[in-house]
């Protein structure tokens, strides 16, 4: 248990130090996300497709911070499943939430999805693809949540 407690207290510090960290560190900022190919030809369904790394961070229940790292798959046909590898709710730290969902690309890139986990929980989000479908980023659309998604495609390395 004073493992659980250390690991929780050590992640919430960390991502409140990259919160911090990212807030002070001066941000490069476009006008508008760099959609060229993309709203060239338009999105739908198959601009996501692949597996993409999620970070989530806000609060739910009006109150208690929120802390998510996950890995969701999408099939370009808009069905989307994956696992939540950490979820800290105020601190209760759950691993490894299965979750699936529905996902909906409109041609100006925006984008909408819901879920259902494995524990009961569901949640709902809008938001844009952009960078030629390698990024997306959600706002969660659920009362009493302030919860922001950023995510990216996996990309396979080679060691050199």
């Amino acid at each position: 248990m004073k493992t659980l407690k250390a690991f929780t207290a050590l992640t919430i510090s960390a991502l409140s130090a990259l919160t911090i960290l990212d807030a002070l560190i001066p941000q490069v900022v476009q006008a508008q996300p760099d959609n060229s190919q993309l709203s060239k030809k338009g999105c739908d369904n198959r601009s996501l497709q692949g597996t993409y790394s999620a970070q989530s961070t806000g609060f739910v229940n009006n109150t208690d911070p929120l802390a998510v790292t996950g890995l969701l798959t999408f099939d370009g046909n808009g069905n989307v499943n994956g696992t939540i590898l950490v979820r800290s709710i105020a601190g209760n730290v759950t691993t490894n939430i299965r979750t699936q969902g529905t996902y909906q690309v409109n041609s100006d890139c925006s984008l909408t999805q819901s879920f259902t986990r494995n524990d009961g929980t569901t949640a709902n989000y809008s938001g844009a693809i952009f960078d030629d479908g390698n990024k997306y980023a959600l706002s969660q659309t659920d009362p009493g949540t302030i919860v922001n998604v950023q995510a990216e495609r996996v990309r396979r390395y080679q060691s050199r």
